[in-house]
C-alpha cells in the first residue's frame, strides 16, 4: 500500500506514537493536523486507512453502501452476528424487540427510568465517604452492568464483570492488541454455555425480561436462533457498559480536579436538561470509543481519496468531536455547552457521534443517558465534593480510552441521608 505524497512522514510517524498511546505525544496537536493536512490517510500500525474530519466521518457511518462493520480480524466486534452486521428489513425487526425495551418512550414511562433510579441510589448509598475509594470500579461500572443484567434478568454481577471485561477489550481495542480478541472470543464462549439453558427456559416459560422477548421472537416466522441471542445479549453486555462507564470515569476524574464543574452538577441536579447537557459534553470531550472500524464493500472516494474495495476504514470519532469547522473552542471542555440541545446528541441528528450515525445507530443512546443522568444526580445529593485521592491516573489507551482508575475521597453533603 503506497502511502499518498500529502501525507508527511512526520505526521505518520506521530500518529504511529498516537496509536502506540505514547504518554509524551500531543494526541489533540497531532489530530488537528492530520484534520488540516491529511483528513484520509493509510496507516501501517493499523493497517487501515484513517479518516479524521467530522464530515467524513459522519458521511462514511450514513453510508451503508459503500462501508460495512468488519466482520472479522483486528477491530472487529467479537460478539457474532448483530444488528451492526443487518440491514433492511432484517436490521428493522430484530433492532425493534430490544429498541422497545431500552428506547422507546413508553419503555422510559412504563419503569426503565425507575429501574435506572434505583439501581444509582443503590450504588451511591453502598460508596464510603471521608476515606479513599475507586470510584471507577465502585461506581461508573456498576451503574450500567447493573442495568444491563437486570433489564436481561441474567443478575450474576460479579461474574458478568469478568466476561464484560474481556469482551469489551477484543472489540475495537483489539486493533492495537490482537490477543485480547483471543480473550474476548474465549469470553464469549463462556457466556454462551451459560446462556443456553437460559435461553431454553426463557423459550419455554417467558418473563418480562429482554431476553424472554428475544427468546419469543420470530423473524420470517421462525424463532431467533441460540447463537443470534447470545451474539445480542454479549454486544449489550460490552456496549451498553462499556460507553457509561469510561464517560462516567472520564467526567468525575475531571471534576475531580476542576470543582467548579462538580459544583455547576450538584447546583442543577435535578435538572435532567443540565445533567444531559454535561453527559454530552462529556461524551464529546472524553470519548470512551475514539474509534469505529469499517470495511469498504465498494471503490468509493472519501473526501478525494480514492479507497479501494476490501480495505479496512477507521474513522477516529475523537478526531471528529474536536474538529473546529463543527464545535466551537473544541479544545475546551464546557459544562454548558450543549444547554437547551443535550438530548438531541443522544439521537442520530446530534453534533457528536458517540453512538455512530445513520441507520446503525446505537439502540443503547438512550438508556446510557438515562443512566450518566441518574448517576450523576444520585452522586451529586450524596457529595459535596470529589477530592482527588494522590495524583489522579491520566486517561490511557488508544481506541477504548479512559482512566485505569480513580482514586479519590468522596466528601458527604448533607443530603446523603436523604
Amino acid at each position: 500500500m503506497s502511502v499518498s505524497p500529502a501525507v508527511s512522514l512526520e505526521l505518520l510517524a506521530d500518529f504511529d506514537r498516537v496509536t502506540a498511546d505514547a504518554p509524551d505525544v500531543d494526541r489533540a496537536s497531532v489530530l488537528a493536523r492530520a484534520r488540516a493536512q491529511a483528513p484520509v490517510f493509510w496507516s501501517e500500525a493499523l493497517d487501515a486507512w484513517v479518516i479524521t474530519r467530522h464530515r467524513d466521518v459522519r458521511d462514511v457511518l450514513r453510508d451503508p453502501d459503500n462501508f460495512r462493520a468488519v466482520a472479522d480480524g483486528p477491530g472487529a466486534p467479537p460478539y457474532g452476528r448483530t444488528f451492526l452486521h443487518m440491514e433492511g428489513h432484517e436490521h428493522a425487526k430484530k433492532v425493534g424487540v430490544v429498541a422497545s425495551r431500552i428506547r422507546s418512550q413508553n419503555a422510559l414511562r412504563n419503569g426503565l427510568e425507575g429501574r435506572v433510579a434505583d439501581i444509582a441510589r443503590r450504588v451511591v448509598a453502598d460508596l464510603r465517604h471521608d476515606e479513599p475509594v475507586e470510584l471507577r470500579r465502585a461506581f461508573a461500572m456498576w451503574i450500567p452492568l447493573l442495568a444491563i443484567t437486570e433489564l436481561t434478568g441474567l443478575g450474576h454481577g460479579e461474574q458478568f464483570e469478568q466476561w464484560y471485561r474481556a469482551v469489551g477489550s477484543g472489540g475495537v481495542a483489539s486493533v492495537t492488541d490482537p490477543q485480547a480478541r483471543v480473550r474476548a472470543l474465549e469470553a464469549r464462549a463462556e457466556l454462551e454455555a451459560f446462556l443456553e439453558p437460559f435461553v431454553a427456559n426463557r423459550r419455554q416459560d417467558p418473563g418480562e425480561d429482554l431476553v424472554s422477548a428475544l427468546a419469543t421472537a420470530e423473524y420470517d416466522g421462525q424463532p431467533l436462533g441460540l447463537d443470534e441471542i447470545v451474539s445480542t445479549v454479549v454486544f449489550l453486555l460490552a456496549a451498553g457498559v462499556e460507553t457509561t462507564e469510561r464517560v462516567l470515569t472520564s467526567l468525575l476524574r475531571h471534576a475531580a480536579l476542576h470543582p467548579e464543574v462538580w459544583s455547576w452538577l450538584r447546583e442543577r441536579r435535578e435538572d435532567d436538561e443540565a445533567l444531559t447537557a454535561a453527559a454530552a459534553e462529556a461524551l464529546r470531550y472524553f470519548p470512551p470509543v475514539n474509534g469505529l472500524m469499517r470495511r469498504t464493500i465498494a471503490e468509493t472516494d472519501v473526501a478525494g481519496v480514492r479507497v479501494p474495495e476490501g480495505q479496512r476504514v477507521c474513522l477516529l470519532l475523537v478526531s471528529a468531536n474536536r474538529d473546529a469547522e463543527v464545535f466551537d473552542a473544541p479544545e475546551e471542555f464546557r459544562v454548558d455547552r450543549y444547554l437547551g440541545r443535550g438530548s438531541a446528541q443522544f439521537t442520530a441528528a446530534g453534533e457528536i457521534m458517540p453512538f455512530g450515525a445513520g441507520r446503525h445507530y446505537c439502540v443503547g443512546a438512550r438508556l446510557a443517558q438515562t443512566e450518566m443522568i441518574h448517576a450523576l444526580r444520585e452522586l451529586a445529593h450524596a457529595v459535596e465534593r470529589i477530592e482527588p485521592d494522590g495524583e489522579l491516573p491520566p486517561d490511557v489507551g488508544f481506541m477504548l480510552r479512559c482512566p485505569p482508575s480513580l482514586p479519590v475521597i468522596l466528601r458527604p453533603s448533607d443530603e446523603r441521608e436523604r
